[in-house]
């Protein structure tokens, strides 16, 4: 036998049922040496090693990673191949994988996995079902894969990892431009226990590993937040397909993955998140909740005829655009006054949360009361009772639960609303599924599951709030002083937010009284989509506003925020393009057509990033009049001819008016923020009052 110059490491712990398969495949191949490094472990693990001849390490329990790189640091050859315990290598396989190797030039090269059950039962299957199904299983890891050593001892594992150390790595790899990749020619076996509490450690271990990618690395690992999201809507649809046995494993997955990434990320990072990585954290929290959204009105549509449908969206639009009328410019007036709160924000919060919850519910009662005295389009849901206290209580915790984004978005933790926003999602979808089983096919239904969702949100909150120690002081926060304080500044912001969102939650009102409520259906699921990638322009306005109200002002801040919210946007309108009229099609002929209006709207999100950023700078400056009156401008553009433009052009005419507003905006707020922020600077930088009457800002200067 040929021996190879390559040192093998395989770290293990307790993996005594595994270890003899894989370490007789391993020297059967003839590398120069194996290290296995023991991680503490309480079985027959380093007894196996010694008997076939490895050289025996311990990490002392400091972790995968630790272990990892101790094996590294004591090899002896330039060439390491890191193989898990779990890992199979059929004969001459670590031999073609080393010419692959050599010929291609690589840094990294990872054997091609082909994953299997270790035993009869369902999860083990269910796992290895998934990875060899999975996009994923495409990308570099570390679990059976040759690397140069000095590449290793020069880029390191970071060992604050407890999993997902292996994408980390990759992603400094990838920035560096070093040649790294999966073969497809070399495969070995890779094996999953086949238990429940597997299954669970595989889904935590993940989670866990994409919060703390995420958290090092917001830029280029942001969008890894929606991965367990979107991978199981591909697996439920596989599965459907291909494999009905598979179909329970999505919710453990999905619930797991998610719950171990809200643990990893509520633990305090100790420093606030920038500009850039709140935005894409409140993105997150809003395009997330509107992809579950997708599959909650997906399943409401395959189960309720159109016209049902149609009606319970007109009804959610309805107590979305109270949420908005009854907010009175309290969540923009929190950035700007919370930071500066000595008690950490404590009655600001309590009274923001009272006020909102207040005028929410009197704007939903006065909205029911005024849509009933018409009778068509959202008045025709009045005639249920349970629609109607539904449709206020909806009303009320959306409130409460969209201000408690504006708190964590002040806090500069933005992340948190992400958690909320999974949670809502989870009992959304739980709700509906669950009633539509039971065999009740109401619209009262579909209106209890969003009211549901936005109670789990609102309690998750609290609860995020009390872990900070910042509970809201219900005692003072019910004064009328404090109240006045908010709102005094929360006024005059109000109008330019119920300018700049009217369109928005009105529309869809307009299409019901124009078309019907069939119409309606197939319009809401397309500007639902839409309004996913809205938010992401929306919240980098936002963020921008809460940087130049902190203490982080700097020169340089639009341009960061411009930039961040052109990226992001670009990223989910070109997923819409290319997903949504898949996904419309997958919900019926009703719905298929209506694919042609996302290529007329994602043209105009992506210029709304100009727009929402110069709307930031302005309510950051105190230019409110001015922005007022642009939100108000472009409202009257789409508002006042919609309904005969939707009569005679019916939806493609709707949604092309709505972009051409959205265009004729973006190039005034372009020459606006070119004129803002090329302004000469004087000899000290601007002192411009805040939108919320508090200390001056320190404003960037060219």
């Amino acid at each position: 036998m040929v021996q190879l110059d390559v040192s093998v490491i395989v770290p293990a712990r307790n993996a005594a049922a595994w270890l003899r398969e894989c370490l007789e495949s391993i020297t059967g191949q003839g590398p120069r040496e194996v290290i296995v490094v023991d991680g503490c472990s309480t079985d027959d693990t380093v007894a196996i090693a010694r008997s076939l001849g490895a050289r025996v390490l311990s990490d002392e329990g400091r972790g995968l990673p630790t272990a990892r790189m101790l094996g590294v640091r004591s090899a002896q050859c330039d060439l390491v191949a890191l193989i898990d315990a779990d890992v199979v290598l059929p004969p001459g396989s670590l031999e073609r994988l080393i010419r692959e190797f050599e010929a291609g030039g690589f840094d990294g090269l990872q054997f091609g996995l082909a994953s299997e059950a270790d035993g009869p039962g369902y999860w083990g299957s269910a796992l290895a079902w998934h990875h060899n199904h999975s996009r994923v299983r495409s990308w570099f890891g570390v679990c059976a894969t040759l690397i140069r050593r000095d590449l290793l001892l020069s880029m390191g594992f970071d060992d604050s990892f407890i999993s997902g150390e292996d994408v980390e790595l990759r992603i400094r790899l990838e920035k560096d431009s070093y040649r790294i990749g999966v073969s497809s020619s070399t495969v070995v076996r890779h094996r999953f226990a086949d238990t429940f509490a597997g299954a669970r450690d595989q889904w935590e271990q993940d989670g866990s590993g994409i919060a703390r990618t995420i958290r090092k690395h917001p830029a280029r690992a942001g969008w890894m937040v929606v991965l367990p999201l979107l991978a199981t809507v591909r697996g439920v649809g596989m599965s459907l397909v291909r494999a009905p046995r598979f179909l329970p494993y999505w919710p453990g997955f999905f619930l797991f993955n998610y719950r171990s990434m809200a643990s990893e990320i509520l633990r305090p990072a100790g420093q606030p998140l920038s500009v850039g990585g709140n935005a894409a954290w409140l993105a997150a929290a809003r395009v997330a909740p509107m992809v579950a959204g997708f599959l909650f009105w997906a399943l409401v549509a395959l189960v309720l005829p159109p016209a049902q449908t149609g009606l319970g969206s007109v009804v959610i639009s309805a107590a979305l655009l109270t949420v908005q009328l009854g907010m009175f410019g309290v969540g923009p007036a929190t950035l700007t006054l919370l930071p500066g709160e000595t008690d950490g924000g404590r009655r600001l919060i309590a009274t923001s949360l009272l006020t909102v919850a207040t005028f929410s519910l009197a704007a939903a009662l006065g909205l029911a009361a005024g849509t009933n005295a018409f009778g068509s389009g959202v008045g025709e849901a009045w005639e249920d009772p349970a629609v109607t206290v539904l449709f206020l209580a909806t009303a009320v915790l959306a409130a409460v639960a969209y201000q408690l984004d504006h708190v964590g978005l002040a806090q500069e933790r933005a992340d948190r609303a992400l958690i909320r926003s999974v949670v809502q999602s989870v009992v959304q979808l739980a709700v509906v599924a669950a009633a539509f089983i039971l065999g009740i096919h109401q619209l009262s239904v579909v209106i209890a599951a969003v009211s549901a969702g936005a109670l789990a949100s609102v309690v998750v909150g609290l609860r995020q709030l009390r872990r900070a120690h910042v509970s809201p002081d219900w005692r003072h926060g019910l004064r009328s002083r404090h109240a006045l304080k908010i709102l005094k500044p929360g006024l005059p912001n109000h109008a330019l937010m119920l300018a700049d969102r009217a369109p928005g939650y009105l529309l869809p009102l307009i299409v019901a009284a124009t078309l019907g409520p069939a119409a309606t259906a197939a319009w809401y699921i397309v500007w639902m989509m839409a309004s996913a990638v809205f938010f992401v322009p929306q919240s980098a306005g936002f963020s921008l506003q809460t940087a130049l109200a902190g203490t982080r002002s700097r020169p340089g801040l639009v341009t960061s925020a411009i930039r961040a919210s052109l990226l992001l946007t670009l990223v989910a309108g070109g997923m819409l393009v290319f997903v949504g009229p898949f996904l419309l099609r997958f919900l019926g002929r009703d719905y298929a057509s209506a694919w042609v209006l996302i290529p007329i709207l994602v043209p105009a999100l992506l210029l709304s990033c100009i727009t929402q950023v110069y709307y930031g700078l302005c309510r950051a400056q105190g230019r409110l009049f001015e922005s007022t009156a642009l939100a108000v401008c472009a409202a009257a553009l789409v508002l006042a001819p919609a309904p005969p433009v939707a009569h005679t052009f019916g939806l493609a005419g709707v949604s092309t008016l709505w972009s051409l507003a959205q265009s004729a905006v973006a190039l005034i707020a372009s020459w606006r923020l070119f004129v803002l922020t090329r302004t000469k600077a004087s000899p000290r930088a601007a002192q411009v009052p805040s939108s919320a009457g508090q200390e001056p800002t320190q404003m960037e200067t060219p």
